[in-house]
C-alpha cells in the first residue's frame, strides 16, 4: 500500500455508495468464513476511502465522513447498520437499509462496479486490516495526528475533510 498516484495523474473514477463498499468487505469476510461488526465495517470503509485518496487521488465514497466519539463514521452506513448494535452484521446491506423505514423484503443488495484500482485498494485494506477487531480499528483512527483528532469535538459530529484524509494517508504511504 505504499504506491500512490500523484494528484496530477488522477485516475478517472466514480464515487460509490458506502453501502456498496461495506458489502465488498462483507463478501470478503463471508469468503473467509468470518463476520464483521458495524464498527469494523465503518473503519474498513474509512480506511479504504483514505487509501483510495492517497493512491488514486480520488475519493472512494460519495459521502463525507464525520468525527464521532468512536472514530470516523459515515452517516448513511450508520443508518443501514445501526440495527446490529455491537453484534455481527448478519447479511449484506440492501438498497434502502439506510432509510428510516427499511424494507426487509427488498432483495436487491447494494452493489456497484469498481475500477481495478479501487478493487486493488480494497484488497490491500482487507489484507492489512481485515482481521483487526473493532477496538483496534477504532484505536487506529484515534491516534494523535489522525484526521479524526483534528475534526473531533465532543458532542458534535463534525465533518472530516477529504483533503485532510488524503494528506494523512499520503504521509502513511510515504512513511518508512
Amino acid at each position: 500500500m505504499t504506491d500512490r498516484a500523484s494528484t496530477s495523474t488522477m485516475i478517472e473514477s466514480v464515487m460509490h455508495s458506502p453501502l456498496a463498499i461495506a458489502n465488498e468487505f462483507i463478501r470478503r469476510a463471508t469468503d473467509d468464513r468470518r463476520v464483521l461488526t458495524h464498527m469494523q465495517l465503518q473503519k474498513l470503509v474509512y480506511l479504504a476511502h483514505g487509501w483510495c485518496l492517497a493512491v488514486t487521488g480520488n475519493p472512494l465514497i460519495e459521502d463525507e465522513f464525520e468525527a464521532w466519539e468512536f472514530g470516523p463514521v459515515d452517516r448513511k452506513l450508520y443508518q443501514a447498520l445501526r440495527r446490529y448494535g455491537a453484534g455481527p452484521v448478519t447479511r449484506p446491506i440492501r438498497w434502502g437499509d439506510d432509510t428510516p423505514f427499511p424494507d426487509d423484503d427488498l432483495p436487491e443488495t447494494a452493489f456497484e462496479e469498481l475500477l481495478p484500482e479501487e478493487t486493488s485498494v480494497l484488497d490491500g485494506v482487507w489484507e492489512n486490516y481485515g482481521e483487526f477487531p473493532a477496538y483496534k480499528l477504532s484505536a487506529l483512527t484515534h491516534q494523535a495526528g489522525t484526521p479524526w483528532t483534528s475534526a473531533y469535538e465532543q458532542g458534535r459530529n463534525r465533518p472530516v475533510a477529504n483533503g485532510t484524509i488524503q494528506e494523512y494517508f499520503i504521509r502513511l504511504a510515504d512513511a518508512p
